[in-house]
């Protein structure tokens, strides 16, 4: 009796480990229970694409990039009498019509949409709009007034690197979130970016040697070919506005294994 006892004990404990606990569950083969942390070069966040548009430059030599904050009065229209860019609508919807018959889009709080010539702002509420434009124009440009009744430049880059001839340009717009704790990829980009940080602080990290701390209402830009990284700084969570100008045919992106 002793004996058969004993060995229904070990017969009931051999199917335990078999099975797993729940605070032991069974692991498939390989598998650690242990978790094993990501590489530092591995990004810790989210990228969301907005909006792309591939198009013939409008202009040679040296650009720029900026990004505006622009308020509209309530109930009215604005012709866009600027460069080509992306509007980001940030508070209240933003109608683009066009005068040339083509049908027009009602963009919502958080929507892009690209605008040229030929395009109307509409703000159809009661209330002022606020919406950011990002574009990419020429140096000639620089400290110029530009067309629009209310607006003040939230960042602007330095001289970029010449608009090559012959090809079209990728523009991208996308948006970075991260939680305390995260960071992008280290990577490289076959054009120019410039982001503008709307909420949160990060550290940029640049091969070239650039360590610098960039807080919410301030921007930077990364040469084509530059391999990057940004990180989280503190404990609130970060939101970033960024935008890509690439020639067609280079990589938008390229992660590597290893930190700026």
């Amino acid at each position: 009796m002793i004996r058969a006892l004993s060995f229904g004990i070990v017969l009931l404990l051999c199917v335990s480990c078999a099975r797993g606990t729940p605070n032991n569950p069974l692991l498939p083969p390989g598998a650690s229970p242990t978790k094993i942390p990501e590489a530092e070069y591995v990004g810790l966040g989210r990228y969301q694409k907005l909006a792309e548009i591939t198009v013939a430059p409008t202009f040679g030599g040296v650009p720029f990039i900026t990004f505006l904050e622009i308020r509209q009065a309530k109930e009215s229209t604005t012709p866009h009498q600027d460069v080509p860019g992306f509007v980001y609508a940030l508070q209240g919807p933003h109608q683009i019509s066009r005068d040339d018959g083509e049908r027009g889009r009602t963009l919502s709080q958080g929507d892009v949409g690209w605008v040229d010539a030929g395009s109307d702002h509409v703000n159809p509420t009661t209330k002022e709009a606020i919406w950011d434009f990002v574009s990419f124009r020429s140096i000639t440009q620089r400290g110029q007034q530009l067309p629009y009744p209310s607006y003040r430049v939230l960042y602007q880059t330095g001289d970029l690197g010449t608009v090559p001839s012959g090809k079209q340009l990728v523009h991208q717009l996308g948006m970075i979130t991260m939680d305390a704790g995260g960071r992008t990829s280290a990577h490289s980009h076959g054009g120019v970016e410039a982001f503008y940080v709307m909420k949160g602080t990060v550290q940029l990290a640049v091969n070239d040697g650039t360590r610098v701390k960039i807080a919410a209402g301030q921007g930077a830009s990364i040469r084509p070919g530059a391999i990057m990284q940004l990180r989280v700084v503190g404990d609130e969570p970060v939101q970033i506005l960024t935008y890509f100008v690439t020639p067609e045919g280079e990589p938008w992106q390229t992660n590597v294994q290893t930190l700026p």
